[in-house]
């Protein structure tokens, strides 16, 4: 369902900062009213960063804002110039770009350097006729898992067996998202009357920086419940079955990351009208923290245990 321009939100719907020496506060827009929307997240284990930008959702138009002067401040006092680039770079950015029924003009800005956890960036945006956005995040520090040991990037786990991850608090995190994409399902439940498609993306959330365990798989899936899987959540709710291979993500994020895509899957409770940036436009700018871990599944396999 479409949402009305009324809500700056319809423009991003799904990502996020919070402003220096400023509160969030409640933003909504008059009927019609064209705005700039700003939309970047700034994330740990990446040399490229980028920021998105476009007008208010007109219509089915999403249109760009290019010759921007984009630029983010790092802790060492180093201004780095975003250039602008394809949309495709800012794919992760937004919903905007993964619905078919829009038309996307929106301008994508990048750079190549690394954020640190714990570490605060400022984002100053001058467009072309003169407008301009400020915005600051701090990513959330650096965490690392328990169950699995930490500095395991592949391992085993075995058939029909939930797995309970645990890792350290991350400072400053507001929740932690966890993603999983699966694939081998249809194989392994082959003859079970159960259907899988070739790849599943199911979602978990730890809802405060204390809460820093989630099971693998059963508890993901908290949002697809509802969807045309509802049998293979079922089954999955026992373990993953043989050939099984898991591609987990766990994101400790930031208190504006999590204000913005509350009005996504990621919080069913309603819509959020929060912007974190302040100046000539509304927006998000935020950030994440990740960890990644990539699960097989079965028996003798080559890998160290999962469960150790």
């Amino acid at each position: 369902m479409m949402m009305s321009p009324r809500v700056f939100v319809a423009g991003l719907l799904t990502m996020l900062l919070t402003l220096t020496g400023c509160t969030l506060t409640e933003v909504t827009t008059p009927e019609g009213r064209d705005l700039l929307v700003v939309e970047g997240v700034i994330r740990s284990g990446r040399n490229t960063q980028s920021v998105l930008l476009h007008r208010t959702l007109m219509g089915t138009l999403v249109k760009g804002e290019p010759g921007a002067h984009v630029v983010i401040r790092t802790p060492q006092g180093e201004a780095v110039v975003l250039d602008e680039g394809p949309v495709e770079s800012c794919t992760d950015n937004l919903s905007v770009l993964r619905d078919e029924m829009l038309v996307v003009e929106a301008t994508c800005y990048t750079s190549i350097f690394t954020a640190n956890p714990g570490e605060s960036y400022e984002l100053r945006i001058t467009t072309a006729d003169g407008l301009t956005v400020r915005g600051r995040t701090t990513l959330p520090g650096r965490f690392d898992f328990v169950v699995p040991s930490a500095n395991i990037l592949d391992c085993a786990l075995p058939p029909m067996t939930n797995l309970p991850l645990v890792w350290t608090q991350s400072e400053g995190a507001w929740a932690y998202l966890a993603t999983i994409g699966v694939r081998g399902l249809r194989e392994g439940f082959a003859g079970s009357g159960i259907g899988a498609p070739e790849f599943l993306q199911l979602t978990g959330l730890a809802i405060s920086q204390r809460d820093t365990t989630i099971v693998l798989p059963r508890e993901f899936g908290l949002f697809e419940r509802f969807g045309d899987n509802q049998a293979l959540l079922l089954a999955l709710q026992r373990g993953f079955p043989t050939g099984t291979r898991v591609e987990l993500v766990v994101s400790a994020a930031d208190r504006n990351y999590v204000n913005g895509v509350r009005g996504g899957a990621f919080n069913p409770s309603g819509n959020v009208r929060i912007s974190s940036v302040v100046g000539d436009g509304v927006g998000i700018f935020g950030s994440i923290v990740v960890l990644n871990l990539n699960v097989r599944v079965g028996e003798n396999l080559p890998l160290p245990n999962c469960l150790r």
